[in-house]
């Protein structure tokens, strides 16, 4: 359940996570999915303020999303520059496989990262969607 839905409020929630930006130089965010058709996510806050795009992954675990953010947005604090179609091997070993996509609009679904580094005025920030592809053994059965 999310800070806000068990009954945080948003001065409160703001301070927790303006607290853990200044500790750990990012925080992540997790949105409870209703279904299949809107599905759970996670997202970066942080590492706009590194020059470097947030990024998003859709989950409907949270600890499972998180673990996937959480090399990533290390690496970025430690210099790291990601973008789309980079070789994410050495953080996601075979035989996972994980790719990093253009998101089209963060606007539409980062709202926090948005609030606090967005200037007005501005375009939303960039974003980039981390995908594990998942290949299903049925399909590779005739080759």
């Amino acid at each position: 359940m999310c800070e806000m839905c068990g009954g945080v409020t948003t001065e409160e929630y703001s301070e927790s996570t303006e607290a853990r930006l200044r500790t750990y130089g990012w925080t992540h965010q997790y949105v409870e999915g209703d279904g299949e058709r809107n599905p759970g996510f996670a997202y970066t806050i942080g590492l706009s303020q590194y020059g470097h795009p947030e990024i998003i992954v859709f989950d409907p675990r949270e600890g499972s999303a998180y673990l996937c953010l959480k090399p990533l947005a290390w690496a970025v604090l430690e210099g790291s520059t990601f973008c789309e179609g980079d070789d994410l091997s050495a953080f996601f070993p075979p035989p996972d496989r994980v790719e990093l996509l253009a998101f089209p609009d963060s606007g539409t679904h980062l709202f926090i990262a948005n609030s606090i580094f967005r200037g007005a005025g501005e375009p939303p920030l960039p974003a980039l969607q981390l995908v594990r592809l998942v290949r299903a053994p049925h399909l590779l059965r005739g080759r």
